[in-house]
């Protein structure tokens, strides 16, 4: 009984320091201020998943005062769109968000996914007449991302900051390309390749070059995996060989230990943090 006792005692402790440690950070943000625009940023989940698994990082921006308007896009299995508003997107709205939501989310169809992303994109462009835009995309999300931003499709907005979390550029147990052991050379190459990562690869020069300011956030558990449970670091490290010579800027932030697994970075309280500020930190001189 007295070591039950103890044990809920250092519980309390814990999640009393997680909630001091997420409110000084708020309140940090807070008092740093953001830039307020037009400019929309557009959360994209992964495989199996919908915009429930963007809720906590889109929260964490509501709470801390970076936007008045949240959509979301529904995406159906004939890719016909259909907005519903959760804060209406007026002329007063300043740094829309917007959850896409695919519910057929048990394909691997890159192709389709990225190019409903663009029919989103632009449906929202011609009602709302933006110009530029940034992207928050986790795990299978971010092919889908790419493969419409390497496509040869018109792109009619700029991308401005992109955002890859979790992100399995070169393959993973969710997909079936995953490769033991292998890893990446001086200039972040891998070693060996997934067939996507050569679609990729062979559009790479379609990539807007010296426009967008990438932030690369991935997992590792600490335990001798190399991985975030689903994806190897040398995965998602390996975007940087697609298009770290062509983005405006790129960094690469590491996550290490049991909040760091897969699914548990978007709702990690650091990573939201981090994000935050990249993307609409009034500091970051970044809106262009």
């Amino acid at each position: 009984m007295l070591r039950h006792k103890l044990l809920f005692t250092i519980l309390i402790i814990l999640l009393g320091c997680t909630s001091s440690w997420e409110l000084a950070h708020s309140d940090t943000i807070k008092k740093a201020g953001f830039k307020k625009t037009d400019m929309p940023t557009f959360f994209i989940h992964g495989y199996g998943s919908s915009y429930r698994a963007e809720r906590y990082m889109v929260n964490s921006a509501i709470e801390n005062g970076v936007t008045n308007t949240v959509i979301r896009a529904n995406v159906r299995r004939n890719g016909a769109i259909r907005i519903l508003h959760g804060y209406r997107w007026t002329n007063k709205s300043y740094n829309p968000l917007i959850e896409v939501n695919f519910i057929a989310n048990h394909n691997r169809n890159y192709h389709r996914y990225g190019f409903w992303f663009g029919k989103v994109l632009n449906q929202l462009q011609s009602q709302h007449h933006f110009t530029k835009y940034n992207v928050v995309a986790h795990s299978l999300g971010n092919l889908d991302l790419m493969y419409y931003l390497l496509g040869h499709e018109k792109k009619t907005a700029r991308l401005i900051h992109q955002v890859d979390i979790a992100g399995p550029f070169d393959g993973s147990n969710i997909d079936g390309f995953r490769f033991p052991n292998n890893s990446l050379n001086a200039d972040s190459r891998p070693r060996k390749m997934s067939n996507f990562y050569h679609f990729l690869l062979n559009r790479k020069e379609n990539y807007p070059i010296d426009q967008v300011h990438v932030l690369n956030i991935y997992g590792n558990l600490d335990n001798g995996s190399e991985s975030d449970g689903r994806v190897s670091t040398t995965s998602a490290r390996s975007l940087k060989y697609l298009i770290g010579n062509r983005a405006k800027s790129y960094h690469q932030v590491e996550f290490r230990g049991w909040d760091a697994r897969h699914h548990m970075l978007r709702q990690n309280p650091e990573v939201s943090q981090k994000i935050i500020k990249f993307v609409w930190g009034r500091d970051n001189d970044r809106s262009s």
